[in-house]
């Protein structure tokens, strides 16, 4: 709702909540979701802090879900912090290990995920190939939550290749 200071608070208070039941799946539940939260704020070191401790109880737990949802959260994590091709494959390996659960949703955030680190680290094509893919999904399901932001990347990679273009002429 636009306030980023109070969804921070009641995320720590989750987090604080689910430590006190000592129950793994509400603390890997609120450790998943604090680093989504963190994600949304472009807080690398944070996003990659919860991630690590949602893969160390979900790897410890049997929890192949949550497995991937920090694989892909530490892999935006590394690429936010200047790991670009570590952080790369990490995002694939996550999603791979999301699809292989059988979940839908959150896909396309995760897709976007994987697009804007490919912008990153200037490899526009592959992140145009992610791109369609999940243009593709979002027209499959219906979900749009996330249109507006792969078009926001859409035209953020194409004015990259645009300037890749114009660069590699001048060279020429």
């Amino acid at each position: 709702l636009g306030y980023p200071d109070q969804a921070l608070k009641k995320s720590q208070e989750a987090v604080a909540l689910a430590q006190e039941l000592s129950h793994p799946n509400s603390q890997v539940f609120a450790l998943s979701f604090a680093a989504f939260l963190h994600q949304f704020r472009r807080e690398g070191q944070a996003v990659q802090e919860r991630a690590e401790a949602a893969l160390t109880l979900s790897t410890e737990q049997g929890f192949a879900l949550w497995v991937a949802v920090g694989t892909i959260f530490r892999g935006w994590a590394l690429v936010a912090q200047g790991q670009g091709a570590e952080g790369i494959a990490q995002l694939r390996k996550g999603l791979a290990a999301w699809r292989a659960t059988g979940a839908g949703g959150y896909l396309t955030h995760y897709l976007a995920l994987l697009i804007e680190a490919y912008g990153q680290v200037g490899q526009v094509e592959e992140g145009l190939t992610v791109l369609a893919e999940a243009l593709a999904a979002v027209s499959k399901t219906g979900r749009r939550s996330d249109e507006a932001e792969l078009y926001r990347l859409k035209g953020e990679l194409t004015l990259q290749s645009s300037v890749q273009s114009l660069e590699s002429r001048v060279k020429e």
